[in-house]
């Protein structure tokens, strides 16, 4: 992992990330924080960990290497953005060796990694050196010449991140959904095959991560509850099949008002737009991911995919574990696509 050319604050994400990863945590460097379709602010390290089957813990760490931290004032805003957010924890990371600036993050709940500690951080060698960085993969994507291929891939990639933080359900995931038959089809037509290939694999850690915490409430329950709750998410998004129902009855109740001289009725819209909704074969993956094996290891592949799609050098599908191979090969399916060509 190159860090020594990266800015001083960069170098201590990056150098974060490989800590957090290595004690076992899903880690996202550089997330857009976003309201109503406007940018916030960004949250350096997101990170995601899976104490039990029913419990999952998510944390914003703030990372500032300045000569003048202002540590103080960085707890309060950490605080208040993990507040806002609704995460689980939330971390500070500075350059500030004051021991009362721990004690007041320990008084408010914050866990401040000091000047100390970084400096270790900065001189350790047991990471690892063979992912690329968050910048290294901006620069294969811009390489390939990806934001002149229809669809913008830097753009989809920095979105589905943001997903991540602000819409961590069955709207988000159905996005990342998307994402992933996006760049499956790419692949398979052999189109910027290392960028394709990178952001397939993450598209898949990140939907598998929606998957996994949408599947947290839901675990004790029997088989066939399991698979309707995915089946409909995936196939209605997060307001479920009774509000989506109502939304289409009124939407073709309105359409039809305004189709005066035309044999367009309410009713034959309605009845189109379920037909669409039908074609969704929503129940192939309902029956895959309500499996209670499947559940279990959710978490763990959505590490393995991360990690695949950072690596220098690049693992193609066809030599992956058995059950990585069948999520691509399941997915492929999903959308209709020739998993040959990939498996």
């Amino acid at each position: 992992m190159a860090t020594n050319n990266l800015p001083k604050g960069e170098q201590a994400e990056e150098l974060l990330r490989q800590y957090f990863l290595s004690l076992g945590y899903f880690v996202v460097r550089s997330i857009d924080c976003k309201y109503q379709g406007y940018d916030v602010t960004d949250v350096d390290l997101w990170l995601y960990s899976r104490p039990s089957p029913i419990s999952r813990e998510r944390t914003n760490v703030d990372v500032k290497m300045k000569k003048t931290p202002q540590a103080l004032e960085r707890i309060f805003w950490t605080k208040g953005l993990q507040n806002v957010l609704g995460l689980e924890k939330c971390v500070v990371a500075t350059t500030d060796k004051r021991s009362h600036i721990v004690d007041f993050g320990v008084e408010n709940d914050v866990l401040v990694f000091d000047g100390n500690f970084m400096t270790k951080l900065n001189s350790s060698e047991r990471y690892s050196t063979h992912r690329v960085t968050e910048n290294e993969l901006f620069e294969i994507i811009e390489n390939a010449r990806c934001g002149e291929i229809d669809g913008d891939w830097k753009k989809k990639y920095i979105t589905s991140k943001s997903t991540l933080l602000n819409e961590l359900n069955f709207d988000g995931a159905n996005h990342i959904l998307k994402n992933v038959g996006y760049f499956l089809e790419q692949l398979s037509l052999g189109i910027a095959p290392e960028a394709s290939l990178r952001l397939l694999y993450v598209s898949l850690a990140h939907f598998l991560l929606c998957i996994d915490y949408l599947t947290k409430d839901i675990s004790y329950k029997e088989p066939k509850e399991r698979h309707n709750f995915i089946s409909n998410g995936i196939r209605y998004g997060e307001q479920g099949e009774s509000k989506a129902l109502d939304l289409i009855s009124t939407s073709s109740k309105l359409i039809s008002s305004f189709s005066l001289g035309t044999e367009i009725s309410a009713k034959s819209i309605e009845k189109m737009v379920l037909q669409q909704y039908q074609t969704i074969p929503s129940e192939l993956l309902a029956e895959y991911f309500s499996n209670t094996k499947v559940m279990k290891n959710l978490f763990s592949q959505a590490k393995a995919f991360e990690s695949l799609a950072m690596r220098k050098e690049l693992i193609s599908p066809n030599s992956l574990e058995g059950e990585l191979q069948a999520d691509i090969g399941l997915l492929c399916d999903f959308f209709g696509l020739d998993r040959r060509k990939l498996l």
